[in-house]
């Protein structure tokens, strides 16, 4: 996800003063815990919060501990804040995010990074989230991977309408060279800029990822995210990975 993009909608949002969110009356106790993620190789990520206002985290890889700090934690206006005690400058992965919105989904709990609540709703519309295994992009809580979803998360506003209901599917109406295309839905449908999309395979083309760049209230302009990637007319386009 373009930065832009993102700081764009940040300065949105706080203009409107548009930040509160379902996690505005929760409490460091309620989401106290040791939370996860990672790919189960070089990257595995640990971040575990304590009641008391104190946080410790941790970066294992194959070659053991890479990185660890700790310090304090607290809640602020529904946003989680961590105060690492010890430099925390960007080296590879050696840096925490040191601000999260706690998003409770079902009995799941997740902490998303502020500055990555966009890549995560696109997750979720693509059906990475919710995950029913211990790797992902997101810290979620210990032993929460097995417990059941309803429903969205309750990601913050203004971000809830970035989350789709029910997957939209729809067909490219016009090429526009072999890596652009318009896409037969749009604003109406719950498409936005910067919605990521599957085009299922079609014919002898394979499935590619896509990103909206450009919405109208009943069509949206598509690009393929990879250079090998092609596009055809009446291929199908779906919000949900392979369906």
């Amino acid at each position: 996800m373009d930065t832009t993009l993102v700081s764009s909608f940040c300065i949105l949002a706080i203009a409107s003063g548009s930040f509160a969110s379902a996690a505005d009356s929760v409490a460091l106790k309620d989401i106290a815990g040791e939370y996860r993620f990672g790919d189960g190789l070089g990257a595995r990520f640990m971040l575990t919060l304590a009641a008391g206002g104190k946080f410790t985290f941790q970066w294992n890889g194959c070659l053991g501990t890479y990185d660890h700090n700790q310090g304090s934690a607290s809640i602020q206006d529904g946003i989680l804040h961590i105060a690492p005690e010890k430099p925390n400058l960007r080296d590879g992965f050696r840096v925490t995010p040191t601000e999260f919105y706690p998003v409770r989904w079902g009995a799941r709990m997740y902490l998303i990074s502020t500055n990555e609540i966009v890549q995560f709703c696109n997750e979720v519309n693509q059906g990475s989230e919710p995950r029913n295994g211990p790797l992902g992009h997101y810290y979620l809580r210990r032993n929460d991977m097995n417990k059941p979803v309803t429903g969205t998360p309750a990601v913050p506003e203004p971000w809830t309408k970035f989350v789709l209901e029910q997957p939209v599917r729809g067909r490219i109406t016009e090429l526009i060279g072999k890596q652009e295309a318009w896409l037969d839905k749009g604003g109406a449908d719950g498409l936005w800029e910067g919605m990521i999309l599957t085009a299922q395979r079609h014919g002898k083309l394979m499935f590619a990822q896509v990103q909206v760049d450009a919405v109208e209230k009943d069509r949206c302009l598509i690009k393929c995210l990879l250079k090998g990637s092609e596009l055809a007319v009446g291929q199908t386009v779906s919000s949900r990975f392979h369906k």
